[in-house]
């Protein structure tokens, strides 16, 4: 038989435990909105060059459109440009056609490896459909619908975006949207590389 506290005592336990339950809803959620510095943020310049030592990277994993895992270090020796974002993310939609602009600069085959990794839930299906309503062509669709990557790197919002090293180092972390399309981008990424 279950045992049946006063009613003080009751609502205390409701309360504390009410509490505890929005708590952890809103740590659970921070992910899913991005933070107040990224809301209605204006795209910035990539920095003509790096400001800080490169940082060594943890094994970061994503899936391809055709659900194979795929690793960062599957590109090292190339400059590799890791944006994370989401469809529910005004700035990060906001971003897209210009990193799309920066991924067709860049040839697939070239030295420099645009990878635009997206935390929706919904997955490479979500994406695809995504990209096909808003005309976004030239970039490649790939997912991490456990949202792996940003706990790795410790973010709590997107857009964010990595310039990595041929080395697989990080070189430079944006947090917000980025001017993906000016001429300029690829040797500013050569130059923040390549140190």
């Amino acid at each position: 038989m279950p045992q049946i506290l006063s009613k003080t005592v009751g609502r205390r336990a409701l309360l504390a435990d009410g509490g505890t339950l929005l708590a952890a809803w809103a740590g659970c959620n921070s992910i899913l909105a991005p933070p107040a510095r990224a809301e209605g943020a204006v795209p910035v310049d990539l920095p003509a060059r790096r400001t800080t030592a490169p940082r060594a990277l943890p094994d970061l994993s994503f899936l391809d459109e055709g659900g194979s895992t795929r690793h960062l270090a599957d590109w090292h020796g190339r400059i590799v440009v890791l944006n994370l974002w989401a469809t529910w993310c005004q700035p990060c939609v906001a971003e897209m056609p210009a990193l799309a602009a920066l991924a067709r600069q860049v040839s697939p085959e070239g030295d420099i490896a645009v990878l635009p990794v997206s935390i929706d839930h919904g997955g490479v299906d979500l994406v695809r459909r995504f990209y096909r309503s808003h005309a976004i062509e030239g970039l490649r669709i790939f997912s991490d619908p456990h949202m792996q990557i940003p706990t790795a790197l410790r973010e709590d919002g997107v857009p964010v975006t990595l310039v990595i090293d041929r080395a697989g180092r990080e070189v430079l972390r944006i947090v917000g949207p980025v001017r993906w399309d000016p001429a300029s981008a690829p040797g500013r990424l050569h130059a923040l590389a390549d140190g």
